[in-house]
């Protein structure tokens, strides 16, 4: 197996909004190497619909706070939330500065509104296909001095005298060593590991896995949010919650409101929509007879239901694994507690979600702390020798049979005696030194998916789910 040597100033796995922002606010005078598991687009932030949250237009953050604070059940970091929204009321102009031209009704921002907004403030692209609109300026945006590689699997980092230096990977089936001054995880979440889940299939917590080898800490992995509407069909599709915020409501069988118990009704947060549809026992629909100009706002929605025979005012629902709120813990500066390794996005916990993240708050971490990131670099000597790696010694058929499992205990929810079994499975498993790309993907899967395990059985006496703080008085205080 032949093998290959790249040398540059930041090495950034990833190439979603996460890592292209800090790719774009890098000095022009250093070298950028940002590679892809696969595809350059394959991607969360090239499927999002939603949009991107942003105060840009209201007089002052504090509304879109606390909307932040409530949707979290008061469990966000307050100062790292007022991060968040001040200086993401800059982004929607900072991003128009780089060609990213956002959708307007009438000559203003046709701002939509999502689950806990009491305010219109979403800004879209290209109706709810805001992602692929967004990351294909952006990337179109980037200067010379950065390069990207696709189809890359980082299997581990290296380190010289507790500072990481650089990273073993696979570029295809070629081994790749890359030297690095500063190394930054953009890996996204966790949502490959299973079936139904909203994410692109490469988001498999590759980075979680490569930060707890090196020592960095990771924190709140049991944090996991369940979208309310994906398509209940046979292929997971994310159904957009800015659907909701144009009227569409979630009806049973019998067209009841599913959430008229609830002040936000069908706008409720996310974590409480999620359990109410977990607990009804029969189909859950979105009515949108309200929706005005579905198909024009909504293209992406429309054009999935035609494809799949679906009544466009009538679509079926049930949640889904969507994002991860847990992650690599890191300074308000991206900054983890190994030097020379930096995280950012939703690979990495800043605390701005809690234990439910705002709906369009992600693309907006993305960017904050991207550019925050991209200040904080500092660089070092580089040079390291590769040392013997290792990965389990497990045949394909049994790899699916673990993944399968994972799919039983990684829900809304879990079932812990599931769990202790696949982490009975796995800790018998052989390790080889003969490392191929395939065995390198497997371990990194599994690995990441015994970490979500032990977090999720250490704080099973801790309910995070309880949701009876979250009060309509504080709503409207």
């Amino acid at each position: 197996m032949s093998l290959h040597k790249e040398k540059t100033d930041i090495l950034i796995i990833g190439t979603g909004l996460a890592a292209v922002t800090t790719a774009l606010h890098v000095p022009g005078t250093l070298s950028v190497l940002l590679v892809s598991k696969g595809g350059v687009t394959e991607s969360n932030s090239d499927l999002a619909q939603g949009g991107i949250a942003s105060s840009y237009l209201e007089e002052t953050s504090e509304a879109h706070k606390e909307d932040t604070m409530f949707a979290s059940n008061m469990t966000s970091c307050s100062a790292r939330v007022d991060i968040l929204v001040e200086e993401g009321r800059q982004s929607i102009e900072e991003m128009e500065r780089f060609g990213v031209r956002f959708d307007f009704e009438e000559g203003e921002y046709a701002l939509g509104r999502e689950g806990a907004h009491r305010a219109h403030r979403i800004f879209h692209a290209g109706g709810d296909e805001t992602g692929r609109h967004v990351m294909r300026q952006l990337r179109q945006s980037l200067s010379d001095n950065v390069k990207m590689l696709e189809h890359v699997l980082v299997h581990d980092l290296m380190m010289k005298e507790g500072r990481v230096v650089g990273a073993m990977a696979f570029h295809k089936e070629e081994v790749l060593h890359i030297e690095a001054g500063a190394v930054v995880l953009a890996t996204g979440g966790i949502g490959g590991l299973i079936d139904w889940t909203s994410n692109a299939h490469t988001v498999t917590g590759d980075g979680l896995v490569l930060a707890n080898r090196c020592g960095a800490k990771l924190t709140h992995l049991q944090r996991i949010q369940f979208h309310p509407t994906l398509l209940a069909t046979d292929e997971p599709h994310l159904v957009t919650e800015a659907l909701r915020g144009a009227g569409a409501t979630l009806v049973d069988e019998e067209g009841n409101h599913v959430m008229a118990h609830h002040p936000l009704g069908s706008l409720a947060p996310r974590d409480e929509v999620a359990w109410v549809l977990t607990e009804q026992a029969g189909p859950i629909y979105l009515d949108t007879t309200t929706v005005k100009r579905l198909r024009d706002r909504f293209p992406k929605l429309a054009l999935t239901c035609d494809k799949l025979g679906i009544d466009r005012h009538r679509i079926p629902v049930r949640p889904g694994l969507h994002f991860h709120m847990g992650g690599i813990e890191v300074d308000d500066m991206g900054r983890t507690g190994v030097d020379g390794l930096y995280a950012v996005g939703e690979v990495a916990d800043t605390g701005v979600h809690g234990t439910n993240r705002l709906a369009s708050n992600s693309l907006l971490e993305c960017w904050v702390f991207g550019k925050r990131v991209a200040r904080a670099l500092q660089l070092h000597d580089s040079s390291f020798t590769s040392s013997e790696t290792m990965a389990y010694d497990i045949k394909p058929d049994d790899f699916r049979t673990l993944r399968h499992q994972i799919g039983k205990w990684l829900t809304i929810s879990p079932s812990l005696e599931e769990m202790k079994c696949f982490l009975q499975n796995t800790q018998s498993l052989t390790l080889t030194k003969h490392v191929t790309r395939q065995l390198s993907e497997q371990t990194l899967q599994l690995d990441a998916a015994r970490l979500l395990a032990q977090s999720i059985l250490e704080m099973e006496r801790y309910d995070e789910h309880d949701l009876s703080t979250r009060t309509a008085a504080e709503l409207f205080d």
